[in-house]
């Protein structure tokens, strides 16, 4: 990213942090996690890569305005934080999408339908936490009439170019796949005798088909997926238990947002402090839901909120969406929050 962007800085800042955070709480320790020096037991530089066009570069700063491929993409100023993109498809429809922030651009038919898709990488929109990853890949599915259906993910390694890596063809048929890894500090290691010592990379992959994204599991190009790298700093650093102490599975997350196991629903009442949303009636089990993205899509415009913590304008939209009384699909539901609250990765409202 270019130097004058502000990320630079919060970045250095973030890791001093988080290192003398983990030095001063965990010294006695003798070891510690830290998803930046452990690997996710996939090379992101051997396996086969999606070929992308890059179409722009560099920081969108406070104020600015570009344009490319006819979407014009204004960066906030002042206190907010946010990149509007806006297009308008062939029939005359309007849409918008709301980011974080907007670093690269890059063009390519990710989903094999004729038409150019395209991807967006930035720092951000999640920087609180130890093991929060600081970058993020914002997908805009173009259909034939020119109007987009996003995907959002985070990755962690972003730097010098590796964001865009997490877009590969695995299996050489042409189509674009997408690896996620996520990273935890479950105990995979018996003998790790202290916290933080041992833990799990899980890495899904997942193809984009019918404007949605779905999981592919089984084997490809040598590894199996969801593909598990169990990492540990071993008795060197963290010492010997004779214990041995219990080991924890990782979690295996839903990241699709294919509308083929979506379930429909309405949001009954505004969103609280923490972002959940009540639904009615309930589905899945799901009294409440968290949204990753929020898709509003009426006659005129279509309305899209990627994640930003820096303002409220998903929650916004969100409950206009359950002002007017919309139905609402829900796709990508994840339960491990309990006791009926539920994170669903794509809300798409009509």
């Amino acid at each position: 990213m270019p130097a004058e962007s502000f990320l630079v800085a919060w970045f250095r800042m973030l890791r001093w942090w988080r290192a003398s955070f983990l030095v001063t709480v965990f010294l006695a320790a003798a070891a510690l996690g830290n998803w930046n020096d452990t690997l996710t037991g996939i090379d992101l530089d051997r396996v086969r890569q999606f070929p992308l066009s890059k179409i722009r570069s560099g920081w969108l700063k406070d104020g600015s305005r570009v344009t490319f491929a006819g979407i014009t993409a204004t960066a906030a100023a002042g206190d907010e934080r946010e990149v509007r993109l806006r297009g308008t498809g062939k029939s005359g429809k309007q849409w918008e999408a709301h980011i974080f922030g907007l670093d690269e651009v890059w063009r390519a038919d990710l989903d094999a339908n004729g038409t150019q898709d395209y991807v967006f990488f930035a720092g951000g929109p999640y920087f609180n936490g130890r093991a929060t990853p600081l970058f993020s890949l914002s997908i805009l599915l173009m259909n034939r009439a020119g109007m987009p259906v996003p995907f959002f993910t985070v990755v962690y390694k972003g730097e010098n170019g590796d964001g865009i890596k997490h877009l590969v063809d695995l299996n050489h048929d042409g189509n674009a796949e997408l690896i996620i890894s996520s990273y935890d500090e479950e105990p995979s290691d018996p003998h790790a005798a202290a916290a933080f010592c041992s833990g799990h990379w899980v890495s899904q992959l997942l193809q984009f088909r019918n404007f949605g994204a779905e999981e592919v599991r089984g084997q490809i190009a040598g590894m199996t997926f969801p593909f598990i790298h169990d990492w540990s700093y071993g008795e060197k650093e963290c010492g010997h238990n004779e214990g041995p102490n219990p080991i924890r599975p990782p979690t295996i997350s839903e990241h699709g947002t294919s509308t083929q196991d979506a379930v429909t629903t309405k949001i009954s009442k505004k969103g609280d402090a923490d972002g959940r949303f009540a639904i009615d009636p309930v589905v899945r089990g799901c009294k409440t839901v968290s949204p990753n993205v929020v898709v509003y899509d009426r006659s005129q415009v279509r309305e899209i909120a990627f994640p930003n913590q820096s303002d409220n304008y998903s929650s916004a939209l969100a409950n206009r969406i359950q002002h007017d009384g919309a139905r609402v699909e829900l796709r990508g539901v994840n339960k491990w929050m309990g006791n009926g609250d539920c994170s669903v990765k794509l809300i798409w409202a009509r």
